[in-house]
């Protein structure tokens, strides 16, 4: 009897152990980085050009979790261009009937940069750029931020531990870079701004720190560009939830 017990103990520890390893190897197949692909669309006419390098994720274990991420950024890509495309149909429009009304030549264009591709996070800051006529065109920046593992869309808060009050962390660092860049004119009103930090606040994530940003006009003028603050990893230490 205690021979058969020796022996169901060292079969429970082996079987115990092979299933550790199982576990760990699906894991870290897991955490295998993406590949990211680009699906272009480019063409011209007498109303607008068109130049869009989209996103497109692969080689993601769950398929319909792919889908649903590729989906996400396609769409709003897309949807930006069939703006600009309608604005440009109005304006031509207008020119036609109007030839006094000047017509410019209307722009959708689209890029995008991947940030962090690892430890079953995925961030893509994305630049959009139109031109619909006027002094210059606008450029917008929106960043997806992904979690691999269920496909959820990352926040600023989701980053942090809870009851860490990271809005104070956040805003106190940014501050402290903006009044340590003294070259930089920044509106009146741009750390009252700072300090309204919403929970879907844009930023995208490095290998070192998370990237906080503020639009065109924001915070700053047109010409000073979109503004951006690197929070390091250093700075925030035990405080973040994830292991980057």
């Amino acid at each position: 009897m205690k021979k058969y017990i020796k022996n169901f103990l060292i079969l429970t520890i082996l079987l115990s152990f092979l299933f550790t390893i199982g576990c760990s190897f699906q894991s870290s197949k897991a955490l295998k980085p993406v590949k990211i692909s680009d699906k272009s669309i480019k063409y011209s006419n007498e109303k607008m050009e068109v130049d869009l390098k989209i996103p497109v994720i692969s080689e993601l274990k769950d398929k319909n979790i792919e889908k649903k991420l590729n989906d996400k950024i396609e769409k709003y890509i897309l949807s930006f261009k069939e703006e600009i495309e309608k604005m440009a149909e109005e304006d031509y429009k207008a020119h036609k009937e109007t030839p006094e009304i000047p017509y410019n030549l209307h722009s959708a264009i689209s890029q995008y940069t991947v940030k962090y591709n690892k430890n079953g996070i995925l961030s893509i800051p994305t630049i959009l750029y139109s031109y619909t006529g006027g002094a210059h065109g606008m450029t917008y920046k929106v960043s997806y931020n992904f979690n691999l593992n269920d496909g959820s869309e990352i926040l600023l808060k989701d980053l942090f531990k809870e009851n860490i009050d990271y809005k104070s962390l956040i805003i106190n660092e940014i501050k402290k870079q903006m009044k340590e860049n003294k070259d930089m004119m920044y509106f009146d009103d741009a750390f009252n701004t700072v300090s309204k930090l919403e929970d879907n606040h844009p930023f995208y994530i490095e290998d070192d720190g998370i990237v906080v940003y503020y639009g065109l006009y924001e915070i700053a003028p047109y010409a000073a560009g979109i503004q951006e603050f690197k929070i390091p990893f250093t700075t925030l230490k035990d405080k973040i939830k994830f292991d980057f």
